[in-house]
């Protein structure tokens, strides 16, 4: 068996949680959940659901009329991979790939590049502060879903406990942004740098 990506544990992963349906439909949850922390683009779900299929992981039925739409199920041998990947240590660290961070980092030292990088603070304080927001809006339909006995929150699939983590994640990733951010909107790069001493 090869070894497969994380973007193929994705695929699995929400067939899993969703049974039976279309790319399309997987894309539509992606976006209303691990989307919020997993860069996953619609044609790697087209790329990763042919090779899970080639390696009888997934199987596919094709309408035979009309618009020929695809429905992607997991087979036994799917389940088992994905029931191995999820008892397995993750043993990666976070790969942080934040466009601010990497602008942020290529910045010049200098007054002017001081009013650079306060701009650029404040341009990623407010793109955190929405993200967080979003968040936010999640939790607290999640925490009206528990009075109200729906499955659904904000749209996508309701949480669970292993789900409520990963956004308790998310939530706390948000803050820390928002206050790094801010701190060098306020004060410039030179207020967090690590190696100064207060």
């Amino acid at each position: 068996m090869p070894t497969f990506s994380a973007s193929a544990f994705v695929v699995l992963g929400l067939l899993e949680r969703s049974g039976p349906t279309t790319p399309y439909a997987l894309d539509r949850e992606i976006q209303q959940s691990i989307g919020h922390f997993w860069a996953f683009p619609r044609s790697q779900i087209y790329a990763e659901a042919a090779r899970l299929a080639r390696h009888g992981l997934v199987a596919e039925d094709r309408e035979g009329a009309g618009r020929r739409r695809r429905t992607l199920s997991l087979t036994q041998a799917g389940r088992d991979v994905l029931a191995a990947w999820l008892t397995d240590p993750a043993e990666h660290a976070t790969d942080v790939r934040d466009e601010g961070l990497l602008r942020l980092y290529f910045q010049q030292d200098g007054t002017s590049a001081d009013a650079q990088v306060r701009r650029l603070a404040v341009t990623q304080l407010e793109a955190h502060r929405r993200k967080l927001a979003e968040y936010e809006t999640i939790l607290a339909s999640a925490t009206a879903q528990e009075t109200s006995a729906s499955d659904v929150v904000a749209g996508g699939p309701g949480l669970e406990g292993p789900q409520a983590a990963a956004l308790a994640f998310g939530l706390r990733f948000e803050e820390v942004a928002v206050e790094f951010w801010s701190e060098v909107a306020e004060r410039g790069a030179s207020a967090v740098d690590p190696r100064r001493t207060e």
